[in-house]
């Protein structure tokens, strides 16, 4: 999630990746309150179900936000060296919640399972996907460049229907493909980042709506379960990358990447919440437990905790911008003073 920043700050990035940082705190409304295990009926759970599709865009515009910021890194020193803060966070701030866990829930992780839960990513998936896709992105800029433009067209092309061809027609294309999802996106972040198309924002935002709107109709409509399908729209491990959420990331990205806020107050704040998103996914889940524990004892089921939406999620996110804040300050102090005393 972090990227390097560059020489004069733009605040319409800084305030994607703010919007991001939400949607993550925003699907984890729906995990915490059964939402996956209600029915499919009703208004209320069409507005929810249509939220649910724009929020797990959270994930594609980071790799958007990636490719955008991070086109020009190659296979050198500081690239790899930029690993040490977030490997730091990783393991600090998912222990402290495997102990908060503990707390809340009973003896969950003990010593061992808490080192091997860190090795998978267990307690924070993202990590382990963005990790690779890291090691990766020097050789990605490579293969980029080494094309023409026309060539680059074909390959974006070439991943949207690798990517999303199957969850939409299931018998027509294999599923290999659908989790290199990451590098369709990190590629988008690229091209809007060197050819800065500026489409209109009224479009964007209708088909924005029509798409979720669709999305949220299929989903209710068309449920072989009575409760929110996984297969239907997507699978459950690609869903990120299915050509309904593709669309709603570009047209997220595209509305906001070249926003200039000219409010000072207003840009210093989003690009605070920019430079600690990665510890905001880290801390949100430890602020989720202990919200939701607390509202479940009052509210069963999704639909009944509908409003309690606007309470728990900016009270999650604001609890977690505040920490991640206070966490990076004391990582980076740290980080300078070690090298302070190296020199």
């Amino acid at each position: 999630m972090p990227d390097s920043a560059v020489k004069a700050r733009e605040s319409g990035p800084d305030l994607v990746r703010s919007i991001a940082c939400f949607f993550v705190v925003g699907a984890h409304f729906y995990l915490n309150m059964g939402y996956y295990d209600e029915p499919m009926a009703g208004g209320k759970m069409f507005v929810m179900t249509a939220l649910r599709w724009l929020f797990v865009t959270a994930v594609p515009l980071f790799f958007m936000l990636t490719g955008y910021f991070k086109k020009n890194k190659t296979a050198c020193r500081a690239h790899y060296m930029a690993l040490i803060p977030l490997v730091i966070s990783y393991v600090v701030i998912s222990t402290a919640k495997m102990i908060l866990y503990n707390r809340l829930y009973g003896r969950i992780y003990g010593i061992k399972e808490m080192f091997v839960n860190l090795g998978n990513y267990q307690i924070a998936w993202y990590m382990g996907l963005y990790l690779c896709v890291f090691l990766l992105i020097p050789f990605l800029n490579k293969a980029w460049y080494a094309l023409d433009e026309k060539e680059q067209k074909i390959l974006i092309a070439t991943l949207v229907f690798l990517c999303t061809i199957y969850p939409v027609f299931n018998y027509i294309a294999p599923s290999y493909f659908i989790g290199i999802y990451p590098v369709l996106f990190y590629f988008l972040g690229i091209a809007v980042r060197d050819r800065k198309p500026r489409p209109n924002r009224a479009v964007l935002f209708a088909v924005l709506v029509i798409t979720v709107a669709a999305e949220a109709f299929i989903s209710m409509k068309f449920t072989s379960t009575g409760v929110f399908d996984w297969n239907l729209i997507s699978t459950a491990d690609g869903t990120y990358g299915t050509l309904f959420i593709s669309i709603c990331t570009v047209c997220i990205f595209l509305m906001f990447y070249d926003v200039t806020i000219r409010s000072k107050a207003i840009a210093k704040i989003l690009a605070a919440i920019s430079s600690v998103s990665f510890e905001i996914y880290l801390f949100a889940g430890a602020y989720d437990a202990i919200i939701y524990q607390y509202l479940k004892r009052y509210v069963s089921g999704c639909v009944n905790a509908f409003w309690w939406f606007c309470v728990t999620v900016p009270l999650s996110f604001t609890c977690a911008v505040a920490s991640s804040l206070i966490f990076h300050k004391i990582v980076m102090t740290i980080l300078d003073m070690t090298k302070k005393e190296e020199r």
